[in-house]
């Protein structure tokens, strides 16, 4: 398991995810976004307002229950007064971050 952080046009929080994951965080990021919320019809409570709606802990359910249900994302934390990298805690610099 690794950090990665995560956002949708907020505070970025902090998840505990496969190293997978981690290691091709945008490749699972696009995935959900781009091809299994429009395709699965699994997704269809995202579907809202004449598109989909969603955001970080939406992914994370989607990897815990479709993708990864034996290793399960967990939530770390939430990372209060980003306003770029430079302001991350050293103890989560380096790990790769996705704002949806």
């Amino acid at each position: 398991m690794k950090y990665v952080l995560l956002s949708a046009d907020n505070s970025p929080s902090v998840y505990s995810v496969p190293n997978e994951v981690a290691d091709n965080l945008r490749k699972y990021c696009i995935d959900f976004c781009d091809k299994w919320l429009h395709e699965s019809p699994h997704a269809k409570k995202y579907h809202r307002y004449g598109g989909v709606c969603y955001d970080e802990k939406d992914f994370i359910e989607y990897l815990n229950k479709w993708i990864f249900p034996n290793v399960p994302s967990v939530f770390i934390e939430t990372l209060e007064w980003i306003d770029s990298e430079k302001d991350i805690p050293e103890k989560y610099k380096g790990c790769d971050w996705f704002n949806f």
